[in-house]
């Protein structure tokens, strides 16, 4: 139960928690408030009744650590009567706490006049951590008989003048906006773009994934999805929004495995990991039937060792991998004969020696006017191959493929085989 004292004159009546009441009861035809500029806005009033509220009124924002210029007038609503002692006290509820007992929230003390008909002019300085806050503010016009214009209290009654209320509303306010969720891929980093706030304080929670917890825009790179949260401290007012980084997961890819192939042959497939929704690019394109698919063939063979990486996209996130298709060099080939001489009628063996070794022998001898092939037709798989009767001096040459058809062939390499024609002498008698 809260207790109401009334005294009249000078004692107030306090009730904590929520605003007293404040009037005068005999002022109709005595001192009134006539009117009252608060910065850009004026009420004008004589409504003779003791007490208004003008706390509905919509008045200009002042901004926390500024000023405020108050303007008061005063008049009277008719009558007579002598020349007395009067004074205006503002009073104002800085930590909205009901009520106007608070160290510094009497705000103003006018010194004292005896005209009915005044101005007076005043600054009120607003505290640098009130912000954000409608002010109950309160003008209290009163005829005192003990010339003491602090005794003028802010609740109670009393017997000549008027008491007003008001509403000062006290910036900034905001509402601060950490930001569009963001989507990054996995390993990204990104950087926070939250609002600015001049001269705020920013704090970011919880610390992991951040280059700094103390900056507006810090970078941010976590390991999996999180929610951070944003604390904006702008002159003690705090504000706190959050933002969530989605951290989607890159691709798992494995490519086939890699290659060697002859000179000139055609490599087998190539792909990689088949992923539905995701997109595929392959470089080099040159001899591939569809790069962006994750399997594709080719249109020719390779003469050169090529390294073919694929890149694969899922929902803005890439993977990369690479396979090599090495290209053996064209065979270099040597041609020897066993043995390097015959007799007439003999039997040779030609044998080819080649690097990378190949597979496929095209064996040929000059028959004195061109060359023909031995093998047919034209290139075989035997090796060393052997050559009978031979009766006469021979040109031999060969050249070689790992595989045939499809591989580029080597050059050819010679070799001549000397016969010799032995006569057996004569046997003579005597």
């Amino acid at each position: 139960m809260r207790f109401i004292i009334v005294i009249f004159f000078s004692v107030p009546s306090i009730v904590f928690g929520q605003y007293c009441t404040s009037a005068a009861i005999n002022n109709y035809q005595q001192e009134v408030i006539f009117s009252v500029t608060i910065g850009n806005s004026t009420i004008s009033n004589l409504s003779c009744s003791g007490y208004t509220d003008n706390t509905n009124l919509s008045l200009d924002t002042f901004s926390s650590g500024t000023t405020i210029p108050i303007s008061i007038s005063t008049n009277r609503c008719g009558g007579v009567g002598g020349s007395y002692v009067r004074a205006i006290k503002i009073f104002m509820d800085w930590n909205n706490d009901g009520d106007f007992f608070d160290v510094g929230e009497t705000v103003y003390t006018s010194t004292l006049f005896f005209s009915w008909y005044n101005t007076i002019n005043t600054s009120i300085n607003i505290p640098v951590n009130v912000q954000c806050s409608n002010i109950r503010t309160r003008i209290v016009y009163s005829r005192i008989y003990n010339y003491n214009p602090a005794s003028i209290p802010a609740c109670g009654s009393y017997l000549f003048g008027e008491t007003e209320d008001y509403i000062i509303p006290i910036g900034p306010c905001f509402e601060i906006d950490a930001g569009d969720d963001i989507h990054i891929c996995e390993n990204d980093t990104v950087e926070m773009s939250p609002e600015i706030v001049n001269g705020a304080n920013y704090f970011w929670t919880p610390n992991s994934g951040l280059s700094d917890t103390n900056i507006s825009n810090p970078s941010v790179f976590p390991s999996s999805t999180t929610t951070y949260t944003l604390t904006v401290d702008s002159l003690g007012f705090i504000s706190t929004d959050s933002v969530t980084v989605y951290v989607n997961p890159n691709p798992i890819i494995s490519v086939s495995q890699d290659q060697v192939i002859c000179n000139g042959g055609l490599p087998s497939d190539i792909s990689v990991t088949n992923i539905q929704g995701a997109t595929y690019s392959w470089s080099p394109t040159n001899n591939l039937t569809n790069p962006i698919a994750n399997q594709t063939s080719f249109t020719s063979g390779l003469i050169n060792s090529t390294t073919y990486s694929v890149l694969v996209e899922l929902l803005g996130c890439k993977s990369v991998d690479s396979l090599q298709i090495q290209v053996n060099p064209i065979p270099l080939v040597s041609l020897t004969a066993n043995p390097l001489t015959v007799c007439d009628g003999g039997n040779v063996f030609l044998q080819a020696t080649s690097t990378p070794s190949a597979n496929f022998f095209q064996f040929q001898q000059y028959n004195g006017s061109a060359w023909v092939n031995i093998t047919s037709p034209g290139m075989g798989t035997t090796n060393p191959l052997l050559i009978s009767n031979l009766n006469s001096t021979t040109d031999f040459r060969v050249r070689v493929a790992e595989n045939w058809p499809g591989c580029n062939i080597s050059n050819f390499d010679n070799t001549t085989v000397p016969v010799f024609n032995i006569l057996t002498p004569p046997i003579i008698h005597n």
